[in-house]
């Protein structure tokens, strides 16, 4: 019940009180009426970071060129550093984000986040948040923390955030910066953290954990560091894709995930996203949460990398539908399909673009594969 708090804690703020409307309404329709409504939905932005961090999913998500490693991924510019995805291809416009937000709206949804990339590389951030609705909806940033000051803090508080997800990796300064790296930025994500809080905002703090890491003293020293800041602690659990495709030691084994589910039973503060659902717990991929890439695509999440189809040509209302008949999609997995299940893993995380640019769809490999069959 306490977690439970929590997210009601960092959901709610007198500020948006039809928010709160929203919020019991949908409460109430998943209670007495049994719907089970979208919750979540990630907005990347663009891919440009000022990082190199060891772990990035995002360079899955790139053209070819970039996937191969020919780019320098620590450019500052995103005119010089977003990826094609596709010949021709163009990002979402603020109006298109507003669109797909009243449809996701419609669909349950309350909670908006926006990533990337380093979200606030892009001068037009503000105007998606704009687009996500602010006083109806929670609305969330992820950052590396590294390149906001708190005048940009204010900003984003006033222009209607809620929440900073800020990536921490580790107590140590010297390993986070090297996971990171560029050195320094641990100095600068601490200080982001404390100033964001001060100001306002809520703050979440994001880490990575491995089957290389979850038994080691830093890791339980990193758990103290963010309880001492009193911010919840979210767990991603390391997926074999990006710059870690193909790398099968990262993965948890069951033993270790019976383990991290002890951590997250004893500790409030820290949780994995299986705990953030409206009332089920486990995976929540299309039936509670899905992520958008800066051109319309809906992948389940930010390291399942098969799209479920294009928003510029289908409604979300019918490929999450037609998603949810996926076996995969259809139950609450206590398993993280991105990092636990080597049989999604081997069907559909083959590589996320064609050969000509454009994204491979889960329609496209299920029509080239032996039937589905999930237990």
């Amino acid at each position: 019940m306490h977690k439970y708090w929590l997210n009601f804690k960092y959901a709610v703020s007198l500020g948006k009180p039809l928010l709160i409307l929203r919020l019991i309404k949908t409460y109430l329709s998943i209670l007495f009426l049994g719907k089970r409504p979208l919750r979540y939905v990630d907005f990347a932005i663009g891919y440009s970071c000022n990082l190199k961090c060891d772990h990035c999913f995002a360079t899955a998500l790139e053209d070819g060129t970039m996937r191969r490693g020919v780019a320098e991924r620590s450019c500052h510019d995103p005119r010089k550093m977003e990826p094609r995805g596709g010949v021709g291809r163009q990002r979402l416009t603020p109006a298109e984000y507003g669109r797909i937000v009243t449809e996701a709206m419609a669909l349950g949804a309350c909670n908006f986040s926006f990533q990337g990339g380093e979200p606030t590389l892009y001068p037009d951030l503000m105007d998606y948040i704009r687009a996500a609705q602010p006083r109806l909806n929670v609305i969330s940033v992820t950052t590396n923390g590294t390149l906001l000051d708190r005048d940009k803090m204010v900003a984003l508080k006033r222009a209607g955030v809620d929440i900073l997800t800020i990536s921490l990796d580790s107590a140590d300064p010297q390993l986070h910066d090297s996971f990171r790296g560029v050195a320094g930025t641990f100095d600068k994500t601490l200080n982001t953290i404390r100033v964001a809080k001060e100001v306002g905002l809520h703050v979440t703090v994001g880490a990575v954990v491995s089957h290389q890491n979850l038994y080691s003293d830093d890791f339980q020293d990193l758990i103290q560091l963010v309880t001492s800041l009193d911010s919840i602690l979210f767990l991603a659990l390391a997926s074999p894709v990006g710059e870690w495709a193909g790398n099968q030691e990262i993965m948890i084994t069951p033993e270790d995930r019976a383990y991290l589910d002890q951590i997250c039973a004893t500790h409030p503060l820290v949780r994995t996203d299986f705990e953030a659902n409206w009332i089920d717990t486990g995976c929540g991929a299309m039936k509670e949460i899905l992520y958008l890439t800066p051109y319309g695509d809906v992948l389940p999440c930010p390291f399942l990398h098969t799209s479920q189809g294009n928003l510029r040509q289908q409604s979300l209302t019918d490929i999450r539908a037609n998603s949810l008949k996926n076996p995969y999609f259809s139950g609450y997995y206590h398993n993280c399909l991105a990092a636990e299940d080597p049989g999604y893993l081997a069907r559909y995380n083959q590589g996320f673009y064609k050969e000509d640019g454009t994204p491979l769809t889960v329609t496209e490999i299920d029509a080239k594969a032996q039937p589905l069959e999930r237990g």
